[in-house]
């Protein structure tokens, strides 16, 4: 070797103490602080530079309008969404209360298919809004409701999102303990040491605590990256689905007895059944009706919201008729009708099937709960606390919160007047989603000022935050339903004929809700939230104001002024 070779050598070896310093020092990680875990610098978040909002600290990157590089949704994607939410054990159990009416089971697999039609084009119609202007509906709610009305919509939802987290979660918790069972069967026989009245038994409770601590780190998943986790859930609990359905068609040596079996009502009793069972078929989707802009703000084109229209039918209606086969084969089978598919597959002897079927059916029943009040849920605690929740933080509280602090035991153990009243919320709901559709679509035609709606000075301020138009359409339409809720909160109480119009609680109160607020906005124009065009961002607005103030060839023949266009009605 040359000495000059050798001198290369060993200079690059003398380097490499240096070159790692230099490594070490650039890629230092830094030490955990607990100190700063009790500052406020240290929950606070920061409101992005790009942000709308009037004031720092009342937006956070999960509020604002979604980046052009996070629109990662396609429409794939949403039929995927669809499937992990239709195959679960709510979707069949669903079907069996429609049945329950007095419906043949043509009669209630028609009206399943006529409600999902009707609430696919509300969640199609609302979803839009996200889409179009990749907004959450928090924001979205501020141009029909007002900046500081929309805080009514949203809480209002996420009361019942926190609920009914809970309340999914503990069924959740039946295929865990199916689960749990299929591998140590000593857990069926338990000792219980859990007071009675606390309304869950010990067994239950460890399924339960298991499944929640394997939920809440899905949970957490941000919503941009949960397309993944609707995949994988959707093919699992399909599978599932046709395998449960295949199982029980294979031993009852048929469909069973459901289907041998003709409507028992006739007359106005029938035709009123119809009503409640269309009725009962869209009601459950009201919540998703209202956050779907939640899940559309991150589609790639304006065109997923509208696959909604075709997915939403197709999936319910196939997993309801295959709640409806299950149900009636099970009862030839055991002879006793069961209407939850995992009561059925907990009488399996087969622990490697039912630890399958209990554990897809465990996701799907997640998934919803993701879909349904997770997402929205956290949408809601980021839209609230914009200066210290974002999503994730949101999901944190939606999973302690609606999970623990809700205690579902006890709202599934007690009387159906609770159960009841949530479901029945619907007419407070029912016509907020309304309101919003009809601003949107009939009064506005899709044109939004979107930077105003970050704004509390913005022309969506209305009088003192409020549109008093849609409180006057709440104030008129929701006493319009209330007798019928407390007749089936507690049926003793005589209401008459009004019974029958809380049978169509969700027709009700959306064309009427549709219809006031229509008219309202027609006699009393809120023109000064009107625009000529869509304004997307503070950009399109100085273009379009740096176009009208300059000069055209005949205004500056003519000497005559320029006009401003910005574009808006004041």
């Amino acid at each position: 070797m040359s000495s000059r070779s050798l001198q290369s050598v060993l200079g690059a070896a003398q380097s490499v103490p240096d070159l790692l310093a230099t490594a070490s020092a650039t890629m230092k990680v830094s030490r955990p602080e607990p100190s700063r875990w009790f500052t406020r610098s240290y929950w606070q978040l920061e409101t992005p530079p790009a942000s709308y909002a009037t004031h720092d600290g009342w937006s956070n990157a999960d509020v604002d309008v979604v980046p052009v590089e996070q629109r990662n949704w396609k429409a794939i994607n949403y039929l995927f969404l669809w499937l992990s939410d239709g195959a679960n054990v709510g979707t069949m159990q669903q079907a069996g209360s429609i049945v329950a009416l007095g419906l043949s089971w043509r009669e209630a697999t028609a009206a399943i298919a006529i409600g999902n039609i009707i609430i696919a084009a509300a969640i199609t119609l609302n979803g839009a809004i996200g889409s179009r202007h990749h907004i959450p509906f928090s924001i979205a709610a501020r141009a029909s409701l007002g900046f500081y009305f929309s805080y009514f919509a949203v809480v209002s939802r996420l009361v019942l999102g926190l609920l009914y987290f809970g309340i999914n979660s503990y069924i959740g918790a039946s295929c865990m303990l199916i689960m749990l069972e299929a591998i140590w069967p000593s857990l069926k026989t338990y000792p219980n040491a859990i007071p009675t009245h606390v309304g869950v038994t010990s067994n239950k409770m460890i399924a339960y605590f298991v499944f929640w601590i394997l939920q809440l780190p899905l949970v957490m998943i941000h919503p941009r990256k949960m397309r993944w986790l609707f995949f994988v859930k959707s093919v699992v609990a399909v599978i599932a689905a046709f395998a449960i359905l295949g199982w029980a068609v294979n031993s009852a040596g048929g469909g069973g007895p459901i289907f041998t079996q003709s409507s028992k009502l006739t007359g106005s009793a029938r035709s009123w059944a119809w009503v409640a069972g269309i009725n009962v078929a869209i009601s459950g989707k009201t919540t998703l009706a209202l956050n779907m802009p939640d899940l559309t703000r991150y589609g790639h084109k304006t065109s997923v919201a509208y696959w909604q229209m075709l997915f939403i039918p197709l999936v319910y209606f196939i997993f309801s008729f295959i709640g409806i086969v299950v149900a009636s084969a099970g009862q030839a089978i055991y002879g006793t009708l069961y209407w939850d598919p995992t009561a059925i597959i907990a009488l399996w002897t087969n622990r490697a099937g039912a630890f399958f079927c209990a554990f897809a059916f465990g996701l799907a029943t997640l998934g919803t709960n993701i879909s349904t009040n997770s997402i929205a849920s956290s949408n809601d605690f980021a839209f609230i606390a914009p200066k210290w929740l974002n999503i994730r933080r949101g999901a944190f509280l939606t999973a302690v919160l609606g999970g623990w602090a809700s205690c579902p035991w006890q709202i599934q153990a007690s009387a159906t007047s609770l159960t009841t009243f949530l479901s029945g919320y619907i007419i407070v709901l029912a016509p907020v989603v309304a309101i919003m559709i009809t601003d949107y679509w009939l009064i506005r035609g899709t044109r939004l000022h979107v930077p105003m709606l970050y704004q509390n000075e913005g022309i969506y301020r209305y009088r003192g935050g409020v549109n008093w138009r849609a409180l006057v359409t709440l104030i008129i339409v929701v006493p319009i339903n209330l007798p019928g809720l407390i007749h089936a909160i507690n049926p003793k109480i005589d209401i008459g004929n009004l019974a029958y119009f809380y049978k169509a609680s969700w027709l009700t109160s959306t064309f009427i809700s549709a219809g006031v607020y229509l008219v309202l906005m027609k006699v009393f124009p809120a023109t000064s939230t009107y625009v000529d065009r869509t304004v997307e961002s503070l950009d399109d607005e100085s273009h379009d104001m740096a176009l009208a103030n300059e000069p055209q060839g005949w205004e500056v023949e003519k000497g005559s002024p320029t006009q401003p266009a910005n574009g808006m009605r004041y």
